[in-house]
């Protein structure tokens, strides 16, 4: 099964985002999975709203990575023009910024939501989500970094223009139409 250039871009350019979603969701959904089950067999047995949040934390991942890799295949059709400009790579790398905040906020409140809290959830979120912004102000050389060998990588792979006027097309033509020169 061959991949497009497009879902392995997209794929590529965001891996550092999706992995922290899809791990715990891996690790999560087949509690959420057996909590459920357990649900149906006995209703009473479970409290639904604590059923239903422990869900949404597990799981709620899964459609958040099919829009980070929507994200990704309009990145894609941004970028794919050789050379791509200068704003369409400003405009992936706020992208991209924008996936890793949101990525790394739902890492931080899975993380520090462990343990027993007497904070207002209020308070927690801004307290993560300062915690969250200061690890990806402090981050961005490494996502100015990765968009460089995403951009170098994408290039390696991406197939071969066109000649343009003036240039050499020999190892472009079809052998009959070099054969059609010398008559």
């Amino acid at each position: 099964m061959k991949i497009p250039p497009s879902v392995r871009f997209a794929a590529l350019l965001f891996l550092p985002a999706l992995v922290p979603l899809l791990v715990p969701a891996l690790c999560l959904g087949p509690d959420c999975v057996l909590l459920a089950m357990i649900q149906v067999a006995d209703p009473a047995s479970l409290e639904q709203a604590g059923l239903g949040g422990y869900c949404a934390w597990a799981l709620g991942p899964l459609p958040a990575a099919v829009m980070i890799m929507a994200l990704g295949l309009l990145c894609y059709r941004l970028v794919r023009t050789q050379p791509a400009p200068r704003t369409a790579w400003i405009a992936v790398w706020a992208v991209a910024t924008l996936v890793a905040f949101l990525g790394a906020w739902y890492g931080i409140i899975l993380v520090t939501s462990i343990g027993a809290s007497e904070t207002p959830p209020e308070v927690f979120l801004r307290i993560t989500a300062a915690m969250t912004l200061l690890v990806i102000v402090l981050g961005q050389p490494g996502i100015v970094i990765w968009l460089r060998l995403v951009n170098r990588y994408a290039r390696a792979r991406q197939p071969e223009s066109a000649p343009t006027e003036g240039q050499d097309d020999r190892h472009t033509r079809l052998p009959l139409d070099q054969a059609g020169e010398n008559l």
